[in-house]
Formats: structure tokens, sequence, C-alpha cells
């Protein structure tokens, strides 16, 4: 009888988890990038849940010989401009995204690894193409102190290097130069 009970306990909480799950989907706030640079195309997705994670999924594909097989750090930055002509290419975009009192988006070194916009590595594979998938704490897409959708916006930054993750690195250690780079777009509901 005790196994019964413990059964039925069990279904019916894994059963109130999995709709509270379905409610939270339908009140996501979701964004979007089309990533581009010399080479490279790609999308980022993400999602808001009514808890406050957001779900960032990143695919991008190109010539092996521009984005080169291994891994390659992907940072949202703290502008939403993507000017491939520039001097760096990129660099409209900013520093890594960082905002608050004790934020600080430049140079890269000073806060790395800990700014707010930085993700995982992706891995891209000898056939130019990668996915990379991840949720982070660190930044809202709703209204916030740490939305991305701040007066300037963001943009998600694709680096040459992998992110070594490493604090007082230099930087070529937190992903080096810049290949490609998506503005971030709220998707209206």
């Amino acid at each position: 009888m005790k196994l019964i009970y413990h059964v039925a306990l069990i279904l019916l909480l894994l059963i109130s988890a999995c709709s509270s799950s379905a409610q939270n989907v339908t009140k996501n706030v979701q964004a979007k990038a089309a990533i581009a640079g010399p080479g490279i195309t790609g999308t980022l997705k993400a999602t808001e849940t009514a808890n406050g994670l957001v779900w960032v999924a990143v695919e991008l594909q190109g010539d092996p010989k521009v984005i080169t097989p291994g891994l390659h750090a992907i940072h949202i930055h703290e502008k939403g401009v993507c000017e491939a002509q520039a001097e760096k290419p990129f660099s409209s975009a900013g520093g890594h995204f960082d905002p608050g009192p004790f934020g600080s988006s430049t140079p890269v070194e000073k806060n790395h690894p800990y700014h707010l916009g930085d993700l995982q590595n992706i891995k891209i594979s000898v056939v130019g193409k990668g996915r990379m998938e991840t949720f982070s704490n660190s930044f809202t897409l709703s209204n916030s102190p740490t939305s991305l959708f701040d007066s300037d916006g963001s943009a998600v930054i694709v680096h040459k290097l992998v992110d070594q993750k490493k604090a007082g690195g230099t930087a070529d250690e937190a992903g080096g130069g810049r290949q490609a780079c998506g503005i971030i777009q709220l998707l209206k509901s």
C-alpha cells in the first residue's frame, strides 16, 4: 500500500511539474539574430523563460578555412551595431555586455571571464558547422537592469579563437578578433 501511495505521489508531482513547465512556455520572451561575417553565416535564438533563465542557441556554418575547426568564443556585446567594414571588423559592437555598477566591458581583460555576456564556446566541425546551446541567468530579454534591449541594443559576436575563461588573461585568451556579428532583435509576441 505504501508503494502505491509513493508511486502515485511521484506521478502527481511529475504531472504538476510538466504542466507548470508548459505554462511557462506560453509566457516566454524571444529574440533572434542573423549572424554574418566574411565566409560565415548563422543564427542566434534566445528565449527567456518564466523562471528568469535565458536559453540561447547559436548555429554557425561557413568556410572551414575561415571559421576553423575547433572551439570559438561566442559573446554578447554591448551595442546593437555590426559594421564589418570598420578598421577592426565589428568593433562597433563595443565590448562584452557587462552593465551595472561593477560592470566593465573594456578593456576586455578587466572583468573577464565574469562579463554578463560571456557565453559558452561553440565547437566547429571540419566541414565548418557548429551548434551551441546554453542557459544563462546573467542577462534578460525582458525589461530589467540587465536586459539586452537597453537604449543601444546588443549584438552577438563570433570570435576567431577559443575563450579560455581565464581571469586576468589577454584579449586573445578571451576570444581574439571578431569574425562575425548579429544584431539581437526582440521578437514580437
